[in-house]
């Protein structure tokens, strides 16, 4: 339904929908943004990665009052984070390589110069809740087990390097933040999100398109003064940020295995 929904509000044509990362305007309000994710279950590869950075680039050049929405074009997935079986495949070089490029994705949205809110139509899992906490607001589906957020990594004998587990740290309570990393506990956010602070609106499938534009339209003009505004987010995320670019933190271990120091 939120896909039909969006077809139809933004005139998306066949050609938009091959692309694997959609941009559009408003079709009434020139000041709201889609960035629409829509590859299989959203899992992030270096191409995905790269694609959704050109979207950011373009959305930031444009002057005036300014907001993103961030959503899936994926039934019932937000996202799943990174391509576990691109990664798998890769050596140990390049597979560290791609996180340091994916938690610099993170990094850019947590200082970007517009507000930005994920419209969470599904399930954000690992990467993919990461990248949902990356954003300023969240608003997700109201309905029970529609969308839920977990980072499994501990389940599958991952670690979080810093610029990941910060990015979660400076968005979540302590206790639900040990609940995500250490138990891998899955949070329902319809039913939870609110709870735990988690989301900061809720709304059924057939309203959260609304709900995601006006709580747009009540905060683009925050992003007029883009650069004010990215001096506010870097000091509210100051720690998080510099994990997320810093050449010591972001890529974890394998700073120490000889990566080249970006």
């Amino acid at each position: 339904m939120i896909k039909t929904q969006l077809i139809d509000l933004l005139k998306l044509t066949e050609e938009d929908l091959k692309k694997t990362v959609i941009v559009k305007q408003h079709p009434q309000y020139e000041q709201i943004f889609f960035m629409i994710l829509n590859q299989k279950a959203n899992t992030f590869t270096h191409k995905f990665v790269r694609e959704i950075h050109e979207a950011l680039t373009s959305i930031e050049q444009h002057e005036g009052h300014t907001a993103l929405i961030t959503t899936s074009f994926h039934p019932t997935v937000f996202s799943g984070g990174l391509d576990l079986n691109v990664t798998g495949n890769m050596n140990i070089f390049d597979r560290n390589n791609f996180v340091l490029e994916f938690i610099r994705l993170l990094g850019r949205l947590l200082r970007y110069p517009v507000p930005t809110i994920a419209l969470v139509n599904g399930h954000a899992v690992a990467g993919g809740c990461m990248f949902m906490f990356a954003h300023d607001w969240r608003i997700a589906r109201a309905e029970p087990k529609k969308a839920h957020c977990s980072l499994p990594e501990i389940e599958i004998g991952m670690y979080l390097p810093p610029g990941m587990n910060a990015v979660c740290q400076c968005k979540l309570t302590p206790s639900v933040h040990r609940d995500l990393c250490l138990l891998a506990r899955r949070y329902d956010l319809g039913s939870e999100g609110l709870q735990y602070q988690m989301v900061d609106g809720l709304a059924t499938e057939d309203k959260i398109v609304e709900a995601s534009i006006q709580k747009a339209l009540a905060v683009a003009k925050y992003g007029q003064d883009k650069e004010n505004f990215t001096k506010i987010k870097e000091e509210m995320h100051r720690d998080a940020i510099k994990a997320c670019f810093s050449r010591q933190m972001a890529p974890g271990n394998a700073y120490d295995l000889g990566l080249p120091r970006l």
